[in-house]
C-alpha cells in the first residue's frame, strides 16, 4: 500500500460502518479496549508492580512507547516537507502507535525472568519451539483475544500486525539472517511467531522482503528503546538506586559491565560505547547536584535532561529511499545503550532484584507444573479454571494448529497452560500458586477466577 491507503488489508472482512475512524484507528481502539491490554497494569516493567514506589509497569511503559512511536512518524512527516513518505514504506502514525501498545501484550507475569522459565519448560516438550514473548504477543492479538464470534483475535490490519513483528520470522532453524552491524535496525536476532500462527504470519508478510522489518516496526522498536533508556532511568533515580549525580565514581565498572554484556553482539563498537558513557556521566554530573530526587531543583533539572534526550532521539530518525525506509543515527543508538546500561548495572544485575527474581521463577515454574499436571489428568475437572478450559478447547478447534497438536496432548496442554499464565497479572499468579500449593488463607468466596 502507498501512503494514505487504508481499509484494504484486514484479513477477516467484517463490515464496519464507522465514518469517523479509518481501519488503523479501529485497530488502536480494539487494542485499548481489550482485557489483555488492561492486564499489563499488573505486570512488571523491571521491578514488581507491588512496590510502594510509583514505578512504570508494562501498561504505562506501553503507553509511552506508543506515544513516542506516533511522534517519530510525525517528525518524519514534517521532515519530508510535503514530499510524502517513500513509496512502499506504509508509514502511519496510528499503525506505529498501536504496535507500541501491543509490543508487550504477551509478556508473562514478572517479565523476562518468567519468559526464561516458560522457555525451558516448553523446549522440553516435543512439537513446541519454546517460549518467546514477542511470538506470544502476536498470538494474543491473532488468536487469544476475542471480540467477535466470527473470528479469533482482534482482527487487526495487515499493516498493524506487520508493525508488531519486531522479529519477522518463525522460530529459526538455519534461516536466521544475521545482522551485519549492531546498529542495523532492519533485522533482529530473535523470532516473532509460533508455527501455530504460520497462516497469519504468512498473510502479514506476504509482500515483504525476507526477514526485513517494516518501517513501522523499526520505529516501534526504537520507541521502545527510547522509553526504556529515559523513563525507567528516572524511576530508579527517584528511588535512590541510581546516583546520577555521581556516576563518575562507578564509570569504569559501568563500562566493564556493559562491555561484558554487549560484546557478543555483532558489530558492537566498544570505543563508541565508551564515548557515550563519558558523555552521560559528564551530563548528569553537571546538572544534578544531589541524589535526593525530592527537591524542586532536581526535578526540574532531571525533566530538562530527559526532555533533551527525547528530542534528540526523535531527531535521530531519518527517511531512506529503500527498505526498510528509515534509519537511526548511530551515535544516538550508542547513547541509548549507555543510558540503558545504568539500569542494568545499578538495578537489574544487583542482589535485591536478582534474589527476588529467583522467587518469581519458582512461582511461575510451580504454577506451570501444577496446572499442566491437572490439565493432562482431567481437562474438564473443576480443579481447572474455566478460562484455562476454554483456551484448551479452542486450541483443539484451531485448524491452523492441527499440525502441532493433533495426537500430541502434552503439547496442547502445555500451550494452553502457557497461554493462560500469560493472561494473568502478577498478583493473580501469586494467589493462584498459593491456592494450588495449599498455602493460601484466602476465602473460596469471591475469588477472581471461576
Amino acid at each position: 500500500m502507498s501512503e494514505g491507503t487504508v481499509g484494504t488489508d484486514r484479513r477477516h472482512n467484517v463490515r464496519e460502518m464507522d465514518s469517523y475512524r479509518d481501519e488503523y484507528q479501529r485497530d488502536r481502539d480494539r487494542v485499548l479496549y481489550s482485557s489483555a491490554f488492561r492486564r499489563l497494569a499488573g505486570v512488571a516493567q523491571v521491578a514488581a508492580v507491588n512496590e510502594q514506589l510509583v514505578l512504570h509497569n508494562r501498561l504505562t511503559h506501553s503507553l509511552k512507547v506508543a506515544q513516542m512511536g506516533r511522534r517519530l512518524v510525525q517528525h518524519l512527516r514534517r521532515r519530508s516537507r510535503g514530499a510524502g513518505f517513500p513509496e512502499g514504506s506504509d508509514l502511519n502514525e496510528d499503525v506505529v502507535e498501536t504496535a507500541g501498545l501491543v509490543h508487550d501484550i504477551g509478556h508473562p507475569p514478572f517479565g523476562h525472568i518468567a519468559e526464561e522459565v516458560l522457555d525451558q519448560r516448553l523446549a522440553q516438550i516435543s512439537g513446541l519451539e519454546g517460549f518467546e514473548g514477542n511470538a506470544q504477543s502476536f498470538r494474543v492479538v491473532t488468536k487469544l483475544a476475542r471480540r467477535k464470534e466470527e473470528h479469533m483475535g482482534l482482527n487487526l490490519t495487515q499493516a498493524t500486525l506487520n508493525a508488531i513483528l519486531k522479529y519477522p520470522r518463525l522460530k529459526p532453524r538455519d534461516s536466521a539472517k544475521p545482522r551485519t552491524s549492531w546498529t542495523d535496525r532492519g533485522y533482529g536476532e530473535k523470532w516473532g511467531a509460533y508455527q501455530t500462527e504460520w497462516k497469519d504470519f504468512e498473510w502479514v508478510r506476504n509482500s515483504c522482503r525476507d526477514e526485513l522489518r517494516s518501517a513501522n516496526a523499526v520505529l516501534m522498536d526504537w520507541a521502545d528503546d527510547i522509553s526504556y533508556a529515559t523513563h525507567d532511568l528516572e524511576d530508579y533515580f527517584r528511588a535512590g538506586l541510581i546516583p546520577l549525580h555521581n556516576l563518575a565514581t562507578d564509570k569504569k565498572r559501568i563500562l566493564k559491565h556493559g562491555r561484558r554484556r554487549l560484546k557478543g553482539d555483532v558489530g558492537f563498537n566498544e570505543h563508541r560505547f565508551r564515548e557515550q558513557i563519558d558523555v552521560i556521566v559528564d551530563e548528569f554530573g553537571e546538572h544534578l547536584k544531589s541524589q535526593c530526587w525530592d527537591t524542586r531543583e532536581n526535578r526540574v533539572r532531571m525533566n530538562k535532561i530527559t526532555s533533551d534526550h527525547l528530542t534528540g532521539f526523535v531527531d535521530a530518525v531519518r527517511l531512506l529511499d529503500e527498505p526498510p525506509y528509515v534509519e537511526v543515527d548511530q551515535d544516538s543508538q550508542y547513547r541509548v545503550a549507555a543510558l540503558k546500561e545504568l539500569t542494568w548495572f545499578y538495578v537489574i544485575d544487583r542482589p535485591p532484584l536478582a534474589i527476588q527474581q529467583e522467587g518469581q521463577k519458582r512461582i511461575i515454574g510451580s504454577l506451570f507444573d501444577r496446572l499442566l499436571m491437572c490439565l493432562e489428568k482431567s481437562p474438564n475437572s473443576p480443579k481447572i479454571p474455566i478460562h484455562l478450559r476454554v483456551i484448551y478447547r479452542d486450541i483443539k478447534r484451531d485448524e491452523e494448529a492441527n499440525g502441532t497438536f493433533k495426537g500430541n496432548k502434552e503439547a496442547r496442554c502445555a500451550r494452553a497452560v502457557t497461554d493462560y499464565i500469560c493472561l494473568l497479572t502478577e498478583a493473580q499468579a501469586v494467589d493462584l500458586g498459593k491456592r494450588l500449593a495449599g498455602r493460601s488463607q484466602s476465602s473460596m468466596f469471591g475469588t477472581w477466577f471461576n
